[in-house]
């Protein structure tokens, strides 16, 4: 009788690395290292290495999952995100499509157990990124470990890919191949595909489709709105991710979201909205309560109002 297909059985953890200051200046090959957590009936930490993880790697850091102990090997595919914690969202950095062997037993020391990237991001893009905020950032493992049915046979196991559709439709914008709109947004030009802005808002639909369409939609002019807003406006109706400058302090950090708040809004984008409300929420304090009850009041954001007002009455805006 043949053996039964294997499964797998997925563990999520995330590594919060607090004070990175302190810990940039490790020699190449030093690493923190995670509690450990167990998935699929074997333990693993994960390994961030600031300092890269050998000296060819010094511009890098690095990061690995390890199998933790020297028992069975075992068989796993793996992912390494970057999560920013202000938004809630993931960037995908590294990414093993199949199982791949993690093996304890083998001799070279610095490959035992352990898999991942030597050239995980390279410190300065990681330095200048929205992913390290407040000295501290967090690597995300997400494991599918092989537990049943022959290890080996699920290497070459036929699984469905992960969806690639967001991956495409950026490209669409990025590439404007076949563009039929442009907005003058402030003296830059944007251009887009009037089907896609009709299919994901209900503004575009009757600006450029309805009974009220515009006489001459070849080029719209917007000067009511920063042209860095509306390029996050526009890379979200493609692939339904927020993408913020990476250049942005605190300061300009919310009110970037605060006037995405209200593109959102003026066109109809209720889970961008969402997404704002959300983030204005977490980062809420006494310079800003002020502002975004008034934003949370003209936009009809209850969630958001509720939460400025509570902030208020418990005087924590000083």
């Amino acid at each position: 009788m043949a053996p039964p297909p294997p499964h797998t059985v997925r563990g999520t953890h995330q590594f919060e690395v607090v004070g990175y200051s302190l810990i940039r200046g490790l020699a190449a090959g030093e690493f923190v290292r995670s509690g450990t957590f167990v998935a699929g009936g074997h333990r693993w930490s994960v390994r961030f290495y600031p300092g890269g993880f050998s000296p060819p790697h010094r511009a890098h850091v690095s990061a690995f999952v390890k199998l933790m102990g020297n028992g069975l090997p075992a068989w796993a595919r793996f992912e390494l995100r970057l999560l920013d914690r202000a938004t809630g969202l993931a960037r995908t950095v590294r990414r093993m499509a199949r199982p791949v062997l993690f093996d304890c037993s083998v001799h070279h020391k610095k490959c035992k157990g352990k898999r991942g990237a030597r050239e995980f991001m390279l410190r300065s893009e990681l330095e200048a990124s929205p992913y390290l905020r407040g000295d501290r950032l967090t690597v995300e493992c997400v494991l599918d470990v092989v537990v049943a049915g022959g290890e080996a046979a699920a290497l070459f196991q036929h699984r469905m890919p992960p969806s690639d559709l967001a991956k495409h439709m950026g490209e669409l914008l990025d590439k404007q191949d076949h563009a039929d709109i442009a907005f003058d947004v402030r003296g830059e030009v944007f251009h887009g595909h009037k089907v896609v802005l009709a299919m994901r808002s209900p503004v575009f639909k009757a600006q450029l489709y309805g009974p009220m369409k515009e006489k001459e939609t070849g080029c719209i002019v917007i000067d009511d709105m920063e042209p860095v807003v509306f390029k996050a406006l526009l890379h979200f109706i493609y692939t339904d991710g927020l993408v913020l400058p990476g250049d942005l302090g605190g300061d300009g950090y919310k009110d970037m979201v605060l006037h995405l708040l209200e593109a959102a809004d003026r066109y109809g984008m209720e889970r961008l909205k969402l997404i704002c409300e959300s983030i204005l929420c977490r980062t809420l304090d006494e310079t800003s309560v002020a502002t975004t009850l008034a934003l949370a009041d003209q936009h009809y954001c209850n969630a958001l109002k509720d939460v400025c007002v509570q902030f208020m009455s418990l005087g924590l805006e000083g």
